[in-house]
């Protein structure tokens, strides 16, 4: 089946400037966070973003964890084994994309606790409650969205469309 993006954006890109900036300030207000980890790959535009709307200047690690395939998704969460010691006492502000069905996020902020962080607050751009699998609710959300599958600002459809500046819904082709 093909895919193509909606001819209008869900979120403008002035939108989620907005939001961002909007979600800086939440978190500045609640959180004394100490190191920041962001989700690669489709949160690294987010991630950049936020943080430097931030006020505090502190540590950012990135963590690789997907749990999605060429497809729209594998339903299986992957995180490679990578060095989790930095975040043994830390108060850390955990960064992705999209909440959809919580495994990833959930597996991420277990595994931080286990390795002894103090606190983990998490913040999403995108959050998906109809898909969710685990009871697991972000602190922090940019907007809530539908079951769809969106492209943009980062995230992609088999490595395309990260670097429209908007979000889209990719819909199946006529």
């Amino acid at each position: 089946m093909r895919y193509e993006i909606s001819p209008k954006p869900l979120f403008s890109e002035a939108e989620i400037q907005n939001r961002v900036a909007e979600l800086a300030r939440e978190i500045d207000a609640s959180f004394e966070y100490d190191l920041i980890a962001g989700i690669l790959t489709g949160a690294f535009v987010f991630i950049a973003d936020l943080s430097r709307r931030l006020s505090r200047r502190v540590p950012l690690r990135f963590i690789k964890a997907s749990s999605y395939g060429e497809r729209m998704t594998s339903g299986a969460v992957e995180i490679p084994e990578s060095d989790f010691t930095p975040f043994a006492g830390k108060k850390i502000l955990l960064i992705d994309d999209i909440l959809d069905t919580g495994k990833t996020l959930e597996a991420l902020v277990q595994k931080m606790k286990a390795c002894g962080a103090a606190e983990v607050k998490t913040c999403v751009l995108l959050d998906k409650p109809s898909r969710r699998e685990v009871p697991f609710q972000t602190d922090y959300r940019g907007f809530e969205i539908e079951d769809q599958f969106v492209v943009g600002y980062g995230m992609d459809y088999a490595e395309n469309f990260r670097t429209l500046p908007a979000v889209f819904v990719m819909n199946p082709a006529p």
